[in-house]
Formats: C-alpha cells, structure tokens, sequence
C-alpha cells in the first residue's frame, strides 16, 4: 500500500526510548512531497519523490490518494471507561443544578449507577452498546484505545468487563489495551480496608497475566494513598504495570506514591501543586491530561499544562470517555488543551500520539510514523495542521488505517 499526495506528513518520529519533553515536545516533525509504503501491517519507509517513482516503475502497490490533507499517526486515547452498561443522562441535570461530583456519587448516583447497571446486564448487552462506543472513537481518528475495568467492584462482574475488553480487542478494528481498575469506587455498604482485601486476594489475581497496566483512583471520596499503595505493590510483584488516578477532586497525597513507584502514566491532575509537578519530574512518568472532562464535571475549571512541560514533565492528553463524560473526540479534548490550558497546538499534537503511546505502553509499535512501526494511520481532511483546532467540530479524519487495514475510507466504515 502507498499513501500519496500527502500535503503535509506529521511524523512524531525521534523519540527514542523516552516520551518527548520540554521544548522536545514543542517540536513537530513535517515531511513534505513524500509518500508512505505500507507492507503487511507495518511501515517500510518513507519515499521521496523521486524514490517514489523508481519504486513504482517496478511495484503496483494499492494506492491511497491523501487528496492534499494531511496525514498524522493514529490517535491513541491513553484513558477510558468505555466499557459499561446504562446511561447518566440525568447527571447533566443535577450537575446543572450546583450539585458537585461527590454529592452526586453520594446520592447514589455517579459510579454506583453505572455499577448496578453493569452488574445487571448480560455481557452480550454490555458488548453491544460499548461496542456503539468503539465505533464513535474510530470515527474521531482513534486507532489505539486503553479501557479499563471499575464499574463491577466484584470478581463476576469485573470479569464479564474484562471479557467484552477481550471481545473488542478480537475485532482487529482497534487495538486495545487492558487495564484493570478494581479499585474505582468503594462498594456501598462497605469499609475501604475490607474492599481493599477483597481486590487483592480474591479479585486481582484473576487478572494476573490478563491486562497491561493496574489503576487506582486515589481521590477524596475514593481510595487513600495507603490503600492504593497495597494495590500498586500488587501490580509489581505480578509484574503488570502501573497507572494512577489523581488529583482529580482534591490533592490527598497520591503523588507521593511517586517516590515509591514507577506509573507509567497520572492521570487528571486537576488540583496537582508545585509539590505534586515535583513529584512526577522526578519520576519521569508521563503526565496524562483529561480536558474533556474538566469541561464536563470540572466547572470549566482547566489545567495549567504549561507548569507541567516548563518542569520537564512529558504530557499526554486523553478523552477519559466514561458514562459521566459520554465524549471519546479526542481531537475535541486536543482542542480544549490548547484554548484553555496553555499548551501549544504542537505540544497537544504529541501529546494525543506518540506521548500517549508511552503512556499506553505502546511506544515501541504506535505513535509515530516510522519505518518499522505499525501502520496505524490517519488521512484528515484539511490541509494544515494548524487548522485541526480551528475545524475542531467539523468531520475532522477522512481515513482511518490500523495495522495497515483501512478501517475507515472518506468517512465511512469499510468493515
């Protein structure tokens, strides 16, 4: 396969070993009157023009005309819940109303609704509406998808979760990335100590060997740093890699957890102060931002991003797409960064692809356009990149090719 009359190709080559940082991330990698060659599932290389022609004088490869838009890697959406039963509609109301997050989960709503949702609906129900959902973040460019566990908070029903994760992922139409996320919210009725136990000696280990990364939501009205700690040495002894939720609500310590522990990514960051940002320099995690959801439950109220890459911290931005943030555009959560959080347009464009698949764990295959590396691709439909946040709300991705597959074509699902 051969993607031609790019105008611009934005690469997010050169990483290396390491996510981008500092003035690193504000650079962005352009190739101009170049061709890419797919083989199988991966790239081979970039061509020149007059490489190009020499290649063809001897190859019919199947052409893909890029119509003179641009061409990006695939998105990948380092963080969500996409896998659920119910809806929340009625959230948008009481937020409406004043009412904050905690009192909404508190009134019994929130993550326990879609708790008794998930836990009464058959897996075969469950599938079929996340599914709808996986469809929606094609559609918006997504080509690599991290989904969590956390709405069973019980062996049976955090496995049936676990189990629609592994259906989606057998589709070959995304590729996804498994996280276990036990630990989301405290069952009613119970004390954070005995759920803790419960987590890690009867439902964690079923996990072992099953999923990429555990998670904890370590928040006011959540889980402590003490507990949280006990699920991250968990994931060390079982060898499976580590994510934080933090400082979504208020600061409660979790990022003292960073002395201790290697996350590949934390995540929110809402309420993080100076000491918090130090905390993660030091660690060298990446820092993984959720506008989306700022603007959903957030009162608007946005992270200042630019603290976190003037203190070196490589940053990632995700879509948090969950039943209380029904939205999995990750180009609308890259628009929101760079009008309300300080971010460049080239930092938010390496923070939604190769920063985001460091903190997918996925940066050996994804985020970038490389020989060598999975053709996960994207043909938008305009023809500078600096339009992208300009036409946030226009049919922004034209093309969608995973694993060297076209998945979408023109706007429409070629499955």
């Amino acid at each position: 396969m051969l993607i031609e009359n790019a105008s611009q190709i934005l690469t997010m080559e050169g990483a290396g070993w390491e996510p981008l940082r500092g003035e690193r991330q504000n650079k962005l990698r352009i190739k101009e009157g170049q061709s890419i060659l797919i083989r199988g599932n991966r790239i081979i290389e970039l061509l020149t023009a007059t490489k190009k022609e020499k290649y063809l004088r001897n190859n019919e490869p199947k052409t893909i005309d890029a119509r003179g838009n641009v061409v990006m890697p695939g998105i990948i959406d380092s963080h969500t819940h996409l896998v659920y039963g119910g809806t929340r509609e009625d959230e948008f109301f009481m937020k409406i109303k004043g009412k904050s997050y905690l009192e909404i989960l508190n009134s019994g709503n929130g993550i326990y609704a879609t708790v008794n949702s998930t836990r009464k609906m058959s897996e075969d129900q469950i599938f079929s509406e996340s599914l709808k959902r996986i469809y929606d973040s094609i559609f918006y460019g997504t080509t690599t998808v991290e989904i969590k566990t956390g709405y069973g908070l019980n062996l049976a029903t955090e496995l049936k979760m676990l189990s629609v994760i592994e259906r989606i992922s057998s589709l070959g139409i995304i590729n996804v990335v498994p996280t276990f996320l036990g630990m989301h919210a405290i069952p009613k009725g119970e004390t954070e100590g005995k759920y803790t136990s419960e987590v890690l000696d009867k439902i964690a280990p079923k996990f072992a060997g099953k999923v990429k990364f555990v998670d904890v939501f370590c928040d006011k009205g959540a889980f402590t740093p003490e507990s949280t700690r006990e699920m991250a040495l968990w994931g060390v002894r079982n060898n499976i890699r580590l994510k934080l939720h933090a400082d979504e609500l208020e600061d409660v310590g979790c990022l003292d957890l960073c002395d201790e522990f290697e996350f590949a990514s934390v995540d929110h960051l809402l309420k993080t102060n100076r000491r918090g940002i130090e905390k993660i320099s030091k660690s060298g995690s990446v820092a993984t931002f959720l506008p989306i959801t700022a603007h959903s439950i957030g009162n608007d109220k946005y992270p200042d991003i630019k603290k976190f890459i003037d203190s070196g911290i490589p940053v990632a931005i995700g879509s948090d797409a969950s039943p209380v943030s029904y939205n999995s555009n990750v180009f609308f959560a890259l628009y929101l960064a760079v009008r309300f959080c300080h971010i460049t347009l080239e930092e938010a464009l390496n923070a939604v692809t190769i920063n985001a698949a460091f903190a997918a764990g996925v940066e050996d295959d994804r985020g970038s356009i490389e020989p060598g590396k999975m053709a996960d691709i994207l043909i938008l439909n305009v023809d500078n990149y600096r339009k992208i946040p300009y036409e946030f709300g226009a049919r922004l991705v034209d093309t969608v090719i995973t694993n060297g597959e076209i998945v979408m074509r023109n706007g429409v699902f070629q499955l």
